[in-house]
């Protein structure tokens, strides 16, 4: 690791910034220092617009993605290097649409569609906490409290710690799932040998949703977001 890297890494760490915008900023960087074959230190301001031209309007990067970089470019150029760099380059975002609403009816035939314990127990565990994909990997077997019926989320959004309901119904379907693969520290941990004490990845239970939703034959609801923003519904949380 580069003393560059360590120190963009220590500042993202002091700002208190999620890994997964670590992830983005440090991919920003790695991106225009491959482009350009130079230490991102040593650009240019008109290098740096010049790069984001090429990937609006050569590459045909989406507005949002140009924008992630943006970010992760001027976080780079205002906290890491020792000489400031302005990057006054503005992006339009494309606005956020509200989210596909799909019936209770499509919401059961995506959980049920994964015959696969593990993998329906995590698509209903989603669903009826209203967890985030990121939250939902990352959930340990002891965060699971049967007393108070609530399931401890921790280092959410912003790095928050949080409680969420835990119905009666997934404390039974839980307990059914951890007596056949009794999980260790993670409660949905990595299916490789390998990787047994890593939790499972995004691509992973990304794929999980999209696989269950194809073979439930429901065309909406791209996304495994789609399940949070249903979690309201109350089929599952009693």
């Amino acid at each position: 690791m580069t003393e560059l890297r360590q120190r963009m890494i220590r500042a993202m760490e002091l700002k208190n910034l999620s890994h997964n915008t670590q992830r983005a900023y440090l991919a920003a960087v790695t991106g225009i220092a491959k482009f350009y074959n130079q230490s991102p230190d040593k650009m240019t301001q008109e290098k740096i617009e010049d790069y984001l031209l090429y990937l609006k309007l050569d590459k045909g990067i989406a507005p949002n993605s140009c924008y992630g970089v943006l970010t992760g470019l001027r976080f780079f150029y205002k906290h890491v290097t020792e000489e400031e760099i302005p990057v006054t380059y503005s992006i339009r975002r494309t606005p956020r649409k509200l989210p596909e609403v799909l019936i209770m009816e499509d919401i059961w035939k995506i959980i049920c569609s994964a015959k696969n314990l593990k993998h329906r127990l995590i698509l209903m565990t989603t669903y009826s906490a209203g967890l985030r994909a990121s939250e939902t990997i990352n959930l340990k077997s002891e965060n699971i409290d049967s007393k108070t019926m609530l399931i401890k989320v921790e280092e959410g959004k912003g790095k928050k710690d949080r409680y969420t309901l835990l119905s009666k119904r997934l404390l039974d379907e839980l307990r059914t799932y951890y007596r056949k693969y009794r999980p260790g520290m993670y409660l949905f941990p990595s299916s490789y040998q390998k990787k047994k004490k890593r939790p499972l990845s995004y691509e992973t239970i990304r794929m999980i949703y999209e696989n269950s939703r194809k073979k439930a034959g429901v065309k909406k609801g791209a996304g495994i977001h789609t399940l949070r923003h249903h979690a309201d519904a109350p089929c599952l949380l009693t």
